[in-house]
């Protein structure tokens, strides 16, 4: 079930709220709440249960053990059998298709054929083997202790708001809440509640699946037989991808905070303007904050995180980002897209152009032009992430294409330049007819980019509105005045109503 189908919205989530309210004094709430969680997860297959209750319950009895030995060494075992159960699971349904296809393909060059394994991945395997494992974790480490109510610890492992693709919650941070009876929400936070859920759902609809209707063409474009894009158009997937998995993944997130808060459950922030970001540390405390902070708790810092040199953070960085990468795809260009992160985070470490940049051009100027440098490499790790070995190819030509087409056409008047004053009103009508011959001739990026322009200008605006507030633009809901609520909930419902595209799309990290 996707949060941004009418079955949710207009049946599911009102029916789980109602029920809950009904059952919350008793001892059946969270009885309810782990069914409506289970039967949310199963909608689409039910067998997606079995590997999610496997590792759930396999960490719950792990985790009450590992709190009630003495002797570090068993405890050491058990958590290393936590760990084995988690990643070998995770491994098998994420890495095995891949995997074999590799191996077939290499034997393949010395004339041995095998076949490939087709497996399923379940979705959200990735969020909640995370999830679980922190678990084990921080009750070996002695910062939590287990919870001995099994229905209590599998309804945080399955709560489903954030079950499909987070935020990635701590035990100690979500667990208490969902095992106290809590009060119900005030009206206020019931209004937020929904205002997060529309804003969710305008980023979803409007921004992010027009976007990709729009990637989706350009892909189309290059085809099977790997053709070459015309000028720009790789621009226009660059671009037009970079904000569709943002508003992608951002409105999942406004979606799940909001449905938790109708629980009177508060989930963590997992994004903070992160295309603002003026250096690659600060963009991964700015984007999706969840899986930054377990990559940094649980790997980073484990391996010696900065303390012991610079050889050896710089290996520290290169192990988290990649294996950063790897959870995200089975693929070499996740792998890719995760080494280049970690190169981008070790290039600011010895040349911190950031900062640079302030001191040679100021505070201002130097800033803006640190967040518009990190944009754009930003913006070329996502074509590693998005486009297929096959398509990257064609982009880059298309990108780096686009600068001599605009100067070929320029070329083509440049009798008429000569002819002209700069000051006089016939070096205009070269101008105009400069821009009309590379229209003409380029009609179909001018389209596009128009589309990526206008599915782009509601997140800017209201990004840079956030940023300069530091918190996220539908954090701003209890700081405005009554007419403003008012005016932009109509805004939004309108996109929504004749700018939303129909169809029940997939959100991206629902494959990851």
């Amino acid at each position: 079930m996707v949060f941004n189908s009418l079955n949710y919205i207009c049946i599911f989530l009102p029916l789980a709220v109602v029920g809950y309210y009904l059952l919350r004094k008793t001892a059946f709430a969270n009885v309810f709440m782990l069914c409506i969680s289970l039967f949310f997860y199963a909608a689409s297959a039910v067998w997606y249960l079995l590997p999610m209750l496997f590792t759930a319950i396999i960490d719950y009895f792990l985790g009450k053990k590992i709190q009630d030995s003495d002797d570090p060494a068993y405890r050491k075992r058990l958590l290393i059998i936590s760990v084995i159960a988690n990643i070998g699971l995770l491994s098998v349904f994420k890495y095995t298709g891949w995997l074999s296809a590799e191996l077939a393909t290499l034997l393949g060059l010395f004339g041995v054929t095998i076949g490939t394994i087709s497996v399923a991945l379940p979705p959200a395997i990735s969020f909640y083997t995370f999830q679980s494992m922190s678990y084990t974790i921080d009750i070996y480490r002695r910062e939590f202790h287990p919870h001995r109510n099994i229905v209590n610890y599998l309804s945080f492992v399955s709560f489903f708001p954030h079950l499909v693709a987070g935020p990635i919650m701590r035990a100690r941070d979500l667990l208490p809440q969902l095992a106290a009876k809590r009060p119900l929400p005030s009206h206020k936070e019931v209004s937020y509640a929904f205002f997060m859920i529309l804003f969710g759902l305008f980023l979803k609809t409007v921004c992010a699946d027009n976007l990709g209707a729009i990637v989706g063409l350009v892909t189309k474009m290059i085809g099977p037989q790997h053709a070459q894009l015309p000028p720009g158009l790789g621009l226009v997937f660059m671009y037009g991808f970079t904000y569709q998995i943002y508003c992608d993944f951002a409105a999942y997130t406004a979606i799940a905070r909001g449905s938790a808060k109708l629980f009177n459950v508060d989930l963590m922030r997992n994004f903070l303007t992160p295309y603002l970001s003026t250096n690659p540390s600060d963009f991964w405390h700015r984007w999706h904050i969840s899986l930054s902070q377990w990559l940094r708790d649980y790997l980073y810092i484990p391996l010696g995180g900065s303390k012991h040199g610079k050889w050896l953070t710089m290996r520290n960085l290169m192990i988290t980002m990649f294996l950063g990468g790897l959870w995200h795809g089975a693929g070499w260009f996740f792998i890719f897209w995760g080494l280049y992160h970690g190169l981008l985070l070790i290039l600011y470490r010895i040349c911190p152009l950031d900062v640079w940049l302030v001191r040679f051009f100021g505070q201002r100027m130097g800033k803006l032009l640190a967040i518009v440098l990190f944009f754009h490499l930003v913006c070329f790790g996502w074509i590693l992430f998005r486009a297929t070995p096959a398509e990257f190819g064609p982009i880059w030509h298309s990108i780096i294409a686009l600068p001599g087409a605009v100067i070929g056409h320029i070329a083509a008047y440049q009798s008429y330049f000569d002819k002209v004053s700069i000051f006089s009103y016939d070096f205009v009508s070269v101008c105009v007819g400069v821009l009309r011959g590379f229209v003409s001739s380029n009609w179909v990026f001018i389209v596009y980019g128009w589309g990526i322009i206008l599915f782009s200008i509601p997140v800017i605006i209201t990004d840079i509105i956030a940023w300069r507030n530091g918190v996220e633009f539908y954090e701003l809901y209890d700081r405005m005045p009554t007419w403003m609520k008012v005016a932009i909930i109509i805004v939004l419902l309108y996109a929504i109503q004749f700018f939303g595209r129909r169809e029940s799309n997939e959100f991206i990290y629902f494959a990851f």
